[in-house]
């Protein structure tokens, strides 16, 4: 019983995880305040060549003793179904509240960025060439194209490989650099609640596998990569994916639209004051979410 009541409160955790993990914020992030993040990250990477051989040689006990996977596949499984629920109602937002949306995104990205540089032990000149670096092509990116989503195979995959890093990388959001790939709309509020009708299913699935196998490749392999890189160049990774951060706000801006030829974005001002205020309560709201995760990880640390 007190096996199965841990492993329920791990598929509740994996769900709060899906739930961030749709909103342009790190899911990493949120497990560091759960608590599971080095579990989560440490069973991930034993999904190495030595316990899969365990998995194909019928060794399936060998294979979960060694793996976590109980924990594994009851958190993943939680992530699938937060992200499920979420994203059918991100897709009503989006239609029926754009600016408030695109305004709360606004504010998480803002106040993400700050609660990553935070972190950072110590800004030097090449730090901040970095980030000076990854702003510029992130900002030219989000000004001169309009993101047109693309549901070619590879891309997909390439989309799951960068989707997926916010889940290992705490402060750093997927669903934002999906964002500025142009495929978060197709994913989060197409393809993910194309599954929940039979009608739709299939046209869901065609877009979700190949993200899905990218998302799989990044977590099972990138995860080592992007240990290394945060235990010995902590600083400047931070730096580069913040100033792709700061450089891809134009993408969740709330008054733009595409130009005729669909090619680039076209910015307009807010049409009235009062559409104003409202975004900037909701953008304050957003920076505030951000915040409150932040003072929790801080509690969940001590």
């Amino acid at each position: 019983m007190k096996t199965w009541y841990s492993s329920f409160l791990t598929f509740l955790k994996g769900m709060i995880m899906g739930i961030v993990n749709v909103f342009p914020i790190s899911s990493g992030t949120i497990s560091l305040v759960l608590g599971v993040y080095e579990r989560f990250l440490k069973s991930i990477k034993s999904l190495n060549r030595k316990n899969m051989k365990l998995l194909f040689g019928g060794d399936f006990h060998g294979f979960a003793r060694q793996t976590d996977f109980r924990f594994f596949s009851f958190i993943m499984l939680g992530i699938f179904v937060g992200m499920m629920l979420t994203s059918v109602f991100l897709k009503h937002a989006l239609k029926s509240f754009e600016v408030q949306s695109w305004s709360f995104f606004f504010g998480l990205i803002v106040a993400s960025v700050i609660y990553v540089l935070r972190g950072i032990g110590s800004f030097k000149k090449k730090g901040w060439a970095l980030l000076v670096l990854g702003f510029a092509m992130s900002f030219w990116l989000s000004v001169k194209s309009n993101p047109i989503s693309n549901d070619g195979f590879l891309y997909l995959v390439l989309c799951g490989i960068v989707g997926s890093m916010g889940m290992v990388v705490p402060g750093i959001s997927g669903s934002h650099l999906m964002l500025l790939m142009g495929n978060y709309e197709l994913i989060v509020t197409e393809a993910i609640p194309n599954l929940t009708h039979a009608a739709t299913f299939w046209m869901g699935l065609k877009v979700l596998f190949p993200f899905a196998l990218g998302a799989v490749v990044s977590i099972v392999f990138f995860s080592h990569l992007l240990t290394w890189l945060m235990r010995d160049y902590r600083d400047f990774t931070l730096m580069v994916l913040s100033g792709f951060m700061l450089g891809s706000l134009p993408v969740v801006y709330p008054w733009k639209e595409p130009s005729l030829l669909g090619t680039e974005y076209v910015f307009h001002l807010p049409p009235t004051v009062g559409q104003l205020l409202v975004a900037l309560a909701m953008a304050v709201l957003g920076g505030l979410t951000v915040y409150l995760i932040e003072v929790l990880a801080r509690r969940n640390r001590r």
